[in-house]
């Protein structure tokens, strides 16, 4: 069961486009453990060499059983003629000669004896039997019986119970690693489960990136539609303010930019046609607009650094005139700037209240109020 969870981890833990499956990095292959390949050849293997190994032991076992009833049989043959000293085949000849004596004798006895006669003759008849039998009996258990191959089967015995033990030896050996397998595996279970986890979270960051971080997700594209809208309505109220001809701003995307369509009443005006102080007055209101946006609504003050950049001198007149107005609102809506420029001709003939010098010397920076 271990192994098959090792085989289903190494599956499904497989290189796509040379990179990881879990934390997506590039990698030239997995280690053998994690490769299902690896796995399927290793689980074969051992499951060859266990077949291989529990055919030999049965063989053995076989083999030994067989060897141990010749061996059975030697040994109550050695018993026997242990018993009665025998050592060779010469001695068996001898006793089958005596035998055949004893036989002859015995048919050489009268049908009457006297009683010295009888047992003798008893005692001759008794012993001789015992004799007989024994030898009879000898024969039957070393019938067909070979020392070389006796002592050749003994051999091969000792060899067996030998392989045997190497046979238990290779399997205890074999069983280890997979004991060891199995542990390894369930680490890894325990490792692949983990993974999972990660895999779900990093899946969410990435839904989550792809919704509410990605430009083009659905969170941007609200968000930048309600900004938008708020800058558009804003931008529109100063416009109202100034007095223009332009009653409403309408900021809409389009692809990547951001286009700007001027209304007056119906009609949907050019911004080139415009005069220069109504397009200042334009960009001034949707710079308000973004402020205010950005502000949280609390929109009262302001500094502008260099706001006559890239301006022609009429449009610069338009912008001064444009801050003065903003800054004699009757409501409450209106405003005080701190303007900062290089350009002090636009201050000529403007309502502003207060405008410094700031000058550089050797001594350090001189203020004027002009």
């Amino acid at each position: 069961m271990r192994l098959e969870e090792h085989e289903e981890l190494a599956e499904k833990l497989v290189l796509k486009d040379g990179k990881c499956p879990v934390c997506d990095s590039t990698v030239d292959h997995l280690k053998p453990l994690f490769q299902k390949k690896h796995v399927e050849d290793e689980i074969k293997e051992i499951e060859r060499k266990i077949e291989k190994l529990k055919n030999e032991k049965n063989e053995l076992e076989q083999n030994i059983d067989s060897l141990s009833d010749d061996l059975e049989e030697s040994k109550k043959a050695q018993t026997i003629l242990n018993t009665h000293k025998i050592k060779n085949e010469a001695q068996l000849d001898e006793i089958a000669s005596e035998i055949k004596v004893k036989i002859n004798q015995m048919q050489k006895i009268p049908l009457t004896v006297n009683s010295g006669q009888v047992v003798e003759t008893a005692s001759l008849d008794s012993h001789a039997k015992t004799i007989y039998e024994n030898i009879v009996s000898l024969e039957k258990s070393t019938n067909g019986f070979d020392q070389k191959e006796f002592l050749k089967n003994i051999e091969s015995r000792d060899t067996s119970v030998r392989r045997l033990s190497q046979i238990n030896q290779e399997y205890g050996e074999i069983s280890g690693k997979i004991k060891n397998a199995s542990i390894e595996l369930e680490k890894l279970s325990s490792v692949l489960t983990e993974l999972k986890y990660v895999q779900d979270y990093v899946t969410e960051l990435e839904h989550i990136q792809e919704n509410v971080y990605n430009r083009d997700g659905p969170v941007g594209k609200s968000l930048r539609s309600w900004a938008l809208d708020i800058i558009s309505q804003k931008a529109s109220e100063y416009l109202e303010k100034l007095n223009t001809k332009i009653q409403r701003i309408s900021l809409s995307e389009k692809t990547r930019d951001i286009n700007i369509s001027c209304y007056s009443r119906n009609t949907i005006l050019d911004l080139e046609s415009l005069s220069g102080g109504e397009q200042v007055s334009i960009a001034l209101a949707l710079r308000l607009g973004m402020s205010h946006l950005l502000g949280s609504s609390n929109l009262n003050f302001m500094i502008l650094d260099e706001p006559t950049s890239h301006l022609d001198s009429e449009r610069r007149k338009s912008l001064v005139n444009v801050l003065s107005q903003l800054t004699n609102l009757k409501d409450d809506s209106s405003m005080q700037f701190i303007i900062i420029t290089h350009d002090a001709e636009i201050f000529d003939d403007s309502s502003v209240e207060n405008i410094y010098r700031f000058e550089s010397n050797n001594n350090g920076t001189v203020v004027a109020r002009l």
